[in-house]
């Protein structure tokens, strides 16, 4: 029963986390252009600047959709 009780719990955390706006979402046209532009100065990336990176191109991607 304690386990039932734990897996519920988490299954709800996890799903108010998914339910909650990106940063990206949150950011304004220019910001995301500089982003952007940044992202595309620097030719190496780490991985996880990469992946940010592609959520900045997702982001712009999306919203060039939406309009």
């Amino acid at each position: 029963m304690k386990l039932l009780k734990l897996v519920f719990v988490i299954m709800s955390v996890l799903l108010m986390v998914a339910c909650t706006e990106s940063k990206y979402t949150k950011m304004s046209d220019t910001e995301l252009r500089e982003k952007k532009r940044h992202c595309d100065s620097i030719p190496q990336k780490s991985t996880v600047f990469a992946t940010g990176c592609e959520n900045v191109k997702k982001e712009i991607k999306r919203r060039k959709e939406e309009k």
